[in-house]
């Protein structure tokens, strides 16, 4: 019982000790083009779109929970 809960001991403190990089928060577009921006917002868009359109549909025929 000991030799495994040194175990686990030994491994979590190797996790701790190795943790996250040093590099801080990051942006996901920090270096992408404005074009593609926009192209992810406008799919972003048409997403959401479809997902309303599913919903209303849903809740004409009759589907509980949405």
């Amino acid at each position: 019982m000991s030799k495994l809960f040194f175990s686990l001991m030994l491994a979590a403190s190797c996790f701790m000790l190795i943790g996250c990089g040093d590099d801080g928060p990051s942006s996901v577009v920090e270096n992408a083009q404005q074009s593609d921006v926009d192209e992810y917002n406008r799919m972003l868009q048409e997403e959401q779109a479809q997902m309303k359109e599913g919903m209303e549909a849903a809740a004409k025929e009759g589907i509980k929970g949405y």
